[in-house]
């Protein structure tokens, strides 16, 4: 297993203790140098010391470090400020060459050699990671902890760790002949080297693990669990071979020198190998696991997606059934209403023409019959005025004032003409009352009421009587409107609701003809129903709208003058006698519905019988 995130096991103390350990170095240089105790001064008689200015930095810079973890950030940013200025004039004598005392500042050494390296003063090497350390524990303070400064203290940290570390290492592979001794140049003392990498990996600590360096080796991902993993045993293969090596060609002979060199080399090969081997395998095997689990999620992918499609289309299909359900009970509805319409016009219809019917029955039946009473009287009444006008004579010689009057009343009323005329002018005036008759015949025929219910009937006579109603508007309209009706067998219908349909057909057609136009209505026999056609010559039906002339409530007339349900109650009507309705219309040519009633309705579209 691979280790955790640093960041979730980070200790918060880390900080801390490197500050402290740090701190302790340094004191105990500073306890060295009053005890004169060479152990505390550079851990063996043969290493140079502490420098006491390098000792109280490492105080500062622990008590620094402590400052900035515990949030004290102006005590921290003091103990910096003090130590870069130090480090700063320690590299200007350096640099220039001039004194300027700085290791005087704060304790006096006495002057004294090690070999030619002077003693007690502040090397080049240990001012330049002062320098870097205080930078680094500078821009920690900074507020607001901002995250490249953060990161600038965690560079910084990783920088004097590892300048710390250099000299730490140069003293194990030659821990008879300490660094750089035989010339003037004074070397850092090992303390001071291992108090740098304690200080060095505290900036580190403390700028935490969403800084660099630590960020690389924090998270979950999978380069930074092999770091975590591989790096530490990199490190260690590295220095222990390097450490060999130098330890073999120092106290070898040539020869052996050089085999035992190529046999560590083959070791650092053998052991780096095992590590690439690990790597390999640590990783193969992860990547193996992951690739196992993404078929395994694919293959459940494809089957959850093949389940949700099928579910989809189950749905898809459903909403198409609910769908074709809704319009069909949408059809329904409009049907419904259009028949309830039709109902009511018919009923209204039916109460209009009883009315009329009743209203003119009854006065014409008392003009006819006074009509032909005064047609006998007035026959009377001609034979005694001859009988008069035979004893003119008479009465003009014995009555001529008298005479005088009649003659001259006769010639005011022309009584001639009017003895000549009045018998045609009473033959007239009983045709017209005989035309009335035979209007309000048609139209109680036209609405059947004594036929409203299911019956055989001829539709020859019904199709007469709503011609024969429909022809005053012909006539208005200036359109001729004609019969061709040939014998057909009976049929069992509702003959008033037929009569609806031939009337809807016929005024349509007397709508779409212009003055001049002509209206046919035919019928005939069609096998064992009856066939019946109402053409025009008018201006067809426009291709565009050919498919919605059946929807109830469509009208290509202007507003106010037709409601659309003439021909949708039609339809109703006629697929209710289980017969059908079409029609073929050519633009400019006119148009032709054909409406075909078979000889005996369905029982399924006969009306349920009603139980009172």
């Amino acid at each position: 297993m691979l280790t955790t995130n640093p960041s979730r096991t980070l200790s918060p103390r880390a900080p801390r203790i490197c500050a402290a350990a740090a701190s302790g170095i340094g004191a105990a240089a500073l306890l060295g140098w009053a005890t004169k105790q060479p152990l505390l001064l550079g851990f063996r008689q043969s290493y140079i010391p502490m420098a006491p200015n390098t000792a109280l930095a490492f105080l500062i810079m622990g008590a620094g470090l402590f400052a900035t973890v515990r949030g004290w950030r102006k005590l921290a940013g003091v103990g910096a400020t003090i130590v870069t200025l130090v480090s700063v004039f320690r590299l200007t004598e350096f640099v220039t060459g001039a004194s300027l005392s700085v290791d005087a500042w704060f304790f006096h050494v006495p002057a004294a050699k090690f070999g030619l390296a002077p003693v007690g003063r502040m090397a080049f090497s240990t001012a330049a990671a002062f320098l870097m350390a205080s930078a680094s524990l500078a821009s920690l303070t900074t507020p607001g902890g901002w995250r490249w400064a953060r990161n600038i203290g965690g560079f910084g940290g990783l920088m004097v760790a590892a300048t710390g570390l250099v000299f730490s290492l140069g003293y194990m592979f030659s821990p008879d002949t300490p660094l750089l001794y035989g010339t003037e140049s004074i070397p850092m003392a090992l303390n001071t080297a291992l108090a740098f990498v304690a200080i060095g990996a505290g900036l580190v600590a403390t700028a935490g693990p969403k800084a660099f360096p630590l960020a690389r080796l924090s998270g979950d991902s999978t380069a930074a669990r092999l770091l975590r993993v591989f790096l530490p045993l990199v490190v260690t293969t590295v220095v222990g071979v390097a450490w060999l090596t130098y330890v073999v060609t120092v106290r070898a002979g040539a020869s052996s020198a050089a085999i035992t060199s190529a046999a560590l080399a083959t070791a650092a090969i053998l052991v780096f190998s095992v590590i690439c081997e690990r790597i390999a395998g640590r990783v193969g095997e992860r990547l193996q696991t992951a690739e196992a689990a993404l078929r395994s999620a694919r293959d459940e992918l494809e089957i959850k997606v093949d389940e949700r499609t099928r579910e989809l289309a189950r749905a898809f299909q459903d909403l198409k059934d609910t769908h074709e359900s809704l319009k069909t009970a949408h059809l329904g509805l409009q049907q419904a209403q259009s028949r309830m319409l039709q109902q009511a016009m018919m009923a209204c219809l039916g109460q209009t023409a009883a009315g009329v019917a009743h209203e003119i029955n009854n006065p014409l039946a008392f003009v006819t019959n006074n009509l032909a009473v005064l047609k006998r009287e007035v026959t009377g009444l001609h034979d005694i005025l001859k009988l008069y006008k035979q004893a003119e004579l008479t009465l003009a010689q014995y009555q001529g004032e008298l005479h005088a009057k009649i003659r001259d009343l006769s010639e005011e009323v022309d009584l001639p003409y009017v003895l000549e005329n009045l018998d045609g002018l009473l033959d007239r005036s009983r045709g017209g009352l005989k035309r009335i008759q035979k209007i309000v015949e048609d139209l109680r025929d036209f609405a059947h009421l004594e036929e409203a219910e299911f019956k055989e009937a001829d539709l020859n006579s019904g199709v007469t009587a709503t011609t024969n109603v429909m022809s005053n508007l012909a006539e208005k309209r200036q359109v001729s409107l004609e019969m061709d009706l040939s014998p057909v067998p009976r049929v069992y219908c509702f003959p008033a609701k037929l009569n609806m349909v031939i009337q809807s057909l016929i005024s349509n057609a007397i709508d779409a003809c212009g003055p001049g136009g002509k209206v046919v209505v035919h019928t005939r026999p069609a096998g064992d129903g009856v066939m019946i056609e109402v053409s025009d010559n008018g201006g067809g039906i426009d291709p565009a709208v050919r498919g919605r002339v059946f929807e109830p409530f469509f009208t290509t007339k202007p507003i106010g003058q037709g409601t659309g349900l003439g021909l949708s109650m039609s339809y109703g009507i006629v697929q209710d006698h289980g017969g059908m309705i079409d029609f073929e219309s050519a633009p400019g040519h006119g148009t032709r519905f054909r409406v075909r009633i078979p000889a005996t309705i369905p029982s399924i579209a006969l009306p349920m019988p009603t139980v009172s």
